[in-house]
């Protein structure tokens, strides 16, 4: 009797609990939680494969670290060549910075720490610690704000890259698309989730958003054509300014452009939902609070 195989999606659970064996083996973080996983499964059957099927998996993982030291770079790279059933997007802090952050009414935090799965614990227990809860008061407040400072200097960025397309400066053109993405993908972050992200890889900020949406990820990266313009754009970071052999078509800077001006449009639309459903948030809680207070004067 021949043994029965794994499933795709038993197999990545063995594997990804090896992963997060092995993360916490090399770099001892005090907890590893997830907020984000999104899976994937493609099936295919017929007269010339033999009923073929594969499972992805994308995560999104918090990693508290004892220390305030930032080792996000080195975990990053650690997941990019371990992690092979999908991708993993690590973000890591220190264990004060998280707490101070909590004590602050962190949204991204609160939220994570209540609601995130806990993968693994140094001393072995789950995280059984109080979590003050989010006051959404000013929420919608903050968000304006973050949306008023980096809206604007996507736009400019991408005002300069027509501008460089005019002039068939393709490399530098390429260079300022991938500022426009990236101040706009900021944006996203911290209007939807109130995370300041302090890196400028566009793949780790792209998935990084799909912990609320997949339409950005899809916007760039759903066809090979797309997933190439993506690593064009990616590149020009540091390949316009540092390596003298990079390079950018024409067709590909044009084709860049109406992308990045249309992943524009989507940003400002996203972003203004959710400032709506912060503010009817703060406003619920209001009302919520208002009720609560003429309840106890009524008993008093």
């Amino acid at each position: 009797m021949e043994p029965s195989k794994l499933s795709p999606e038993a197999n990545h659970a063995v594997h990804f609990r090896e992963f997060i064996q092995q993360l916490a083996q090399k770099f001892e973080p005090l907890q590893i939680f997830s907020f984000s996983q999104n899976s994937y499964t493609h099936h295919s059957q017929g007269c010339f494969n033999n009923n073929q099927s594969y499972f992805k998996c994308n995560h999104c993982l918090l990693v508290v670290t004892e220390t305030a030291t930032r080792v996000d770079y080195e975990i990053q790279d650690f997941a990019n060549s371990y992690y092979q059933h999908g991708t993993i997007t690590i973000i890591c802090h220190g264990r004060q910075s998280v707490m101070d952050a909590v004590q602050q009414n962190s949204r991204f935090f609160i939220t994570v720490l209540t609601y995130g799965k806990q993968l693994y614990s140094k001393n072995g227990l789950l995280n059984n610690d109080p979590i003050s809860a989010f006051i959404p008061t000013k929420g919608a407040i903050k968000a304006i704000r973050h949306y008023e400072h980096r809206i604007p200097l996507a736009d400019g960025f991408l005002m300069c890259a027509s501008k460089c397309l005019e002039k068939e400066q393709f490399e530098i053109c390429a260079f300022m698309l991938h500022q426009a993405v990236e101040q706009a993908c900021i944006c996203l972050l911290r209007v939807h989730i109130a995370y300041r992200s302090e890196f400028h890889n566009l793949y780790r900020l792209l998935r990084l958003c799909t912990c609320f949406s997949e339409k950005p990820f899809q916007l760039f990266l759903s066809t090979p054509e797309d997933e190439h313009l993506f690593d064009v754009m990616a590149k020009s970071y540091s390949g316009s300014r540092y390596k003298d052999d990079f390079s950018v078509s024409c067709q590909d800077a044009e084709h860049l452009y109406q992308r990045v001006a249309s992943f524009l449009l989507l940003a400002k639309a996203m972003c203004n939902e959710k400032i709506e459903r912060l503010a009817k948030s703060a406003s619920d809680d209001a009302i919520l609070k208002n009720a609560n207070q003429v309840q106890i004067e009524k008993i008093l």
